[in-house]
């Protein structure tokens, strides 16, 4: 028969932090001693967990964000986007975007969530582009190439590019701060609402210049899931305008909100 005895201060020459602590396990007249130090060493803090259901949340948003982006329906990333910020904005805030991680970096302080949001990002716009190539993707069809990648409109400069993504990142991350961020509307149900739309207006406008990307990640998958393809020779040319666009849009979007549109007297370090 099993049972189990607390010690109560029975120990006379128990150190005091130890009494009370300790528990007993009698199985077949052999004693086994467990105390909180080892009962303990195997458990997952609560922060941990917030933070590891964080990650995976930006991971599978950021798939299902890209896996839609890339079919090549205009109206579908503000769509999908607006339904993952509603499901799982209370865990991780909704980014699903480096960029927009960065511009909550810039306004509340780095963290160590900054980089693995990222990662997580990263991976999981990866993902979702190679599950689009699966399902949607034709090889016999050029003309696919361009709603799964992002590229430049015919006729269309880089230095152009990186300006339109520039003036669309900056317009979604300010809407961001401003509905997500900033404690005047930090809880209002609209504020997802707003985000898609901003997603498709951008979208609509920059379609024929750059394919409006906004989102690194969204970009980056794609290429990296056609490298190895007969379109290799191309993917990659002109890539970095959807890196420097939307990270000097985030950038400038983060300063103009941490010193002309924040309320706050400073900058608050969060995890």
């Amino acid at each position: 028969m099993n049972t189990d005895i607390y010690l109560r201060n029975r120990d006379l020459g128990q150190a005091p932090d130890r009494q009370g602590t300790e528990e007993i396990d009698v199985h077949n007249g052999t004693e086994h001693i467990q105390s909180d130090e080892t009962t303990g060493k195997w458990s997952i803090s609560n922060n941990t967990k917030e933070l590891l259901r964080a990650i995976f949340v930006e991971f599978i948003g950021t798939l299902f964000y890209v896996f839609i982006a890339t079919n090549g329906y205009w109206y579908g990333p503000g769509f999908v986007l607006t339904s993952l910020m509603i499901a799982f904005g209370k865990i991780s805030e909704g980014h699903f975007n480096p960029v927009i991680t960065l511009a909550v970096s810039i306004s509340r302080g780095f963290t160590r969530m900054t980089a693995l949001y990222v990662i997580a990002q990263m991976v999981g716009g990866i993902a979702g582009a190679a599950l689009a190539k699966v399902v949607f993707f034709d090889y016999s069809n050029a003309v696919r190439l361009g709603p799964y990648l992002n590229v430049l409109g015919e006729s269309v400069e880089p230095a152009n590019g990186i300006l339109c993504e520039g003036l669309s990142t900056f317009l979604l991350v300010l809407t961001y701060l401003m509905s997500i961020v900033d404690k005047r509307n930090k809880d209002s149900m609209l504020s997802p609402i707003a985000i898609g739309c901003v997603v498709t207006a951008n979208i609509v406008t920059t379609l024929n210049v750059t394919g409006g990307s906004m989102n690194p990640a969204r970009s980056f998958g794609p290429v990296v899931c056609l490298s190895n393809s007969k379109y290799s020779h191309v993917v990659w040319k002109y890539h970095y305008v959807y890196w420097v666009g939307p990270t000097a849009g985030s950038i400038v979007a983060a300063v103009v909100y941490r010193f002309i549109l924040s309320t706050e007297p400073c900058c608050c370090r969060t995890q």
